[in-house]
């Protein structure tokens, strides 16, 4: 090797390195918008069947709504029922706040006649009655934890923001849905488009199965929470139960979120039952991630609850709740990559262990 071709090599891969850093920082600036665009591809995916449906639909006068009008009558139906929904669990929640708070000195002084009572009988749990006591004082200074409510409000703006983001981007994504994958095949050699094609088709199915089977996922735990409040006699089973479905469309939050407000309703009942509702959601909050998660999301997506599990726990400790919601499809989808990578290496594989078993061009018979 000559001193121009080292030089020139050694040029070469310090390039490479330098521009792989350069794209690695890019990719961390940009992280949240690729988490954005991301949630806007399955949520088209998951849409892409019923705006085909609806267009191919005919008016009374034979007329065909465009695509854009259809997509914007999904969003509206969509926002009216989520509206209706929230509606019904916003109405209940102010009374029930009242509820609470008017019953909540008599409560406080129900529980610490229980713990009176339970420490005498054993005297080594621990004395919660001072802690009681300041309840009442601590709910009537709340106004120092503005800063705290300032906080949750900016985060909630910020996700109302996020949602719009995505909901705009989805709309394009239906909407240019021909151009773009026309484009994005268009990068690779015309012998490679039509795999490049199947793989996209596979994706999207992908994508499109979990959506259906995380608002599948939603309706089954609002159902179990509904009946579990019902059996155990709790006022506004519909209520806890909705809050339960909501929230399942986040990993691991909807039954905490219900779970939150059963107990707030349960503390004006019976403490048999409050204590019936909190071995309740033990159960629910340990069922619904390990045999519930799985299990729908492996039959509707095709991977192995396995699989399904170890990729939603990964993507809760790696980026949080977001990283739970998302790591399904992303798990799904490099499946399908890997996959087609594997099955066009295979054949070359093969062939060439062939050739170097057999350098004479001799075939082994196969066995009869």
């Amino acid at each position: 090797m000559t001193s121009r071709e080292w030089v020139g090599r050694t040029a070469a891969v310090i390039g490479m390195v330098v521009l792989a850093w350069m794209l690695l920082r890019f990719l961390v600036h940009v992280v949240d918008v690729l988490i954005l665009l991301l949630m806007a591809a399955i949520f088209a995916a998951g849409l892409s069947p019923l705006v085909s449906a609806l267009e191919r639909r005919a008016l009374p006068g034979g007329r065909r709504l465009p695509t854009g009008v259809v997509i914007l009558v999904i969003y509206l139906a969509t926002f009216l029922v989520f509206a209706g929904l929230l509606s019904a669990i916003i109405v209940p929640a102010i009374g029930e706040g009242h509820a609470f708070i008017a019953n909540l000195p008599q409560f406080l002084a129900t529980l610490q006649g229980w713990n009176v009572e339970m420490r005498q009988r054993f005297p080594w749990l621990p004395n919660v009655s001072p802690s009681l006591q300041q309840i009442p004082h601590d709910l009537t200074t709340l106004s120092r934890y503005g800063s705290t409510a300032a906080g949750l409000a900016s985060l909630f703006a910020g996700g109302v923001g996020a949602l719009f983001a995505i909901l705009v981007l989805t709309f394009y994504m239906l909407l240019e849905s021909a151009p773009m994958k026309t484009s994005f095949l268009g990068l690779f050699p015309p012998d490679h488009r039509a795999r490049v094609e199947l793989v996209l088709l596979d994706i999207g199915a992908k994508f499109g199965g979990w959506l259906r089977a995380q608002l599948l996922l939603s309706a089954v735990v609002a159902a179990i929470v509904t009946i579990g409040m019902v059996a155990l006699g709790m006022p506004f089973p519909s209520l806890i139960g909705i809050v339960a479905g909501l929230g399942e469309l986040v990993p691991l939050l909807g039954p905490t979120l219900s779970a939150v407000v059963a107990v707030l309703i349960g503390l004006s009942q019976p403490l048999w039952r409050l204590v019936a509702v909190v071995i309740f959601y033990i159960i629910v909050m340990n069922v619904e991630p390990h045999i519930l998660v799985p299990r729908i999301m492996s039959r509707a997506v095709g991977i192995s609850p396995l699989l399904a599990l170890v990729a939603l726990l990964s993507g809760i400790e790696l980026t949080g709740i977001l990283g739970g919601l998302l790591a399904i499809p992303v798990a799904a989808a490099l499946q399908v990559v890997v996959s087609e990578i594997a099955r066009a290496i295979q054949p070359e594989a093969v062939v060439a262990a062939s050739e170097s078993a057999h350098p004479d061009g001799e075939r082994t018979p196969s066995p009869r």
